[in-house]
């Protein structure tokens, strides 16, 4: 049993919320990711967003997935926020060059924009990608409106990105910005709340959802994305589905609800049975 035709993952490999739950009761800190890797094929690697790890953690990281699991790096915020692209050359070589002993376990690399991040630096942006190494995939997300309406921005962008095989990083956050909860106003504050557009520029589509604290409240928002990915999957693209939860701590119950929406419009395979105590239902 196991995922095909697309990637599935969460945003991470390991919360201690997870033991007796995804993980076997007593699974060990130092095997979250190996027994991450027995369910899912790829994961969002958000730390290195603040800070890179060492040439021994990339080698453990190595050792601990199959050939058929890839991670999604987020560039550091050295690059995307503080330099904006500009005159950051040693950085992204630093960042490449760390991550490369993966090889082909290596997904989208994709860069996270901050919202001051406009039309005015489009060509910024079209620099940065021309100096990137063809060795890896990349994708873009961006976090201002204008590009997510009908205009000279929002056309450029795509175009742009569409020559070099680039993909848009997807994020949606209805599902968790619908929410009313006081516990988790603070987490609907730190996300955008933009508008959700199904549209790919390259062949690896990259979707980020953040879905209610119930996720069923959220089944309206997931399932057109089950049908989306299906399309995708049809026209020979390889999509990556990240499934978030407010605090993460049930992204794996959501992910396995998500991977049932998609079965019944694709053949995606199967995940296997739950790995630790009974889900709770519930949820669900």
């Amino acid at each position: 049993m196991a995922i095909r035709g697309y990637y599935l993952g969460c945003p991470g490999w390991g919360l201690k919320a997870w033991v007796g739950r995804l993980f076997p009761a007593g699974t060990k800190h130092t095997e979250f990711l190996a027994r991450y890797a027995e369910v899912f094929n790829t994961v969002e690697g958000n730390t290195t967003f603040y800070a890179l790890p060492t040439p021994e953690i990339v080698a453990r990281w190595n050792e601990q997935v199959p050939a058929t699991f890839r991670f999604c790096f987020k560039f550091p915020r050295t690059i995307t926020h503080d330099a904006m692209l500009v005159d950051c050359d040693d950085d992204v070589t630093t960042f490449l060059h760390r991550l490369t002993p993966l090889g082909d376990k290596l997904g989208t690399l994709f860069l996270q924009l901050p919202p001051r991040f406009g039309a005015a630096q489009l060509p910024g942006l079209r620099a940065f990608l021309s100096t990137l190494p063809a060795a890896f995939h990349y994708g873009v997300e961006l976090r201002d409106e204008v590009f997510f309406h009908a205009g000279p921005a929002a056309t450029e962008l795509v175009e742009l990105l569409a020559a070099r095989d680039v993909d848009l990083v997807l994020m949606d956050t209805r599902g968790i910005q619908s929410s009313k909860s006081l516990e988790f106003a603070d987490v609907r504050g730190r996300k955008p709340a933009l508008p959700v557009l199904m549209r790919t520029t390259g062949t690896r589509p990259l979707v980020r959802f953040v879905p209610h604290e119930v996720f069923e409240e959220s089944r309206g928002f997931a399932e057109p994305w089950s049908q989306q990915l299906a399309t995708w999957i049809e026209e020979g693209k390889q999509p990556y589905f990240f499934m978030h939860a407010p605090d993460d701590t049930f992204a794996p119950e959501n992910a396995y609800t998500f991977h049932a929406m998609l079965r019944a419009h694709a053949q995606v395979g199967e995940l296997p049975p739950w790995p630790g105590a009974p889900r709770q239902l519930g949820l669900f």
